[in-house]
């Protein structure tokens, strides 16, 4: 769920759904990005064949 935190709370008297909601609005969300090696590039592409294999079998 976004803007709500339905987990077990520390504190059972600060965990009540109705108090950890949030209400109000976001307005603006920055990712920042960082350049991808090509070792990291190279192992990404393996895990992707890695995936793309194992749902063919299981197809």
């Amino acid at each position: 769920d976004v803007g709500i935190d339905l987990g077990t709370p520390v504190v059972e008297a600060i965990g009540a759904e109705a108090r950890s909601r949030f209400s109000g609005r976001i307005g603006k969300v920055t990712i920042e990005t960082k350049a991808v090696k090509p070792a990291e590039k190279a192992q990404d592409s393996r895990a992707r064949v890695e995936v793309a294999q194992k749902e063919a079998k299981s197809d």
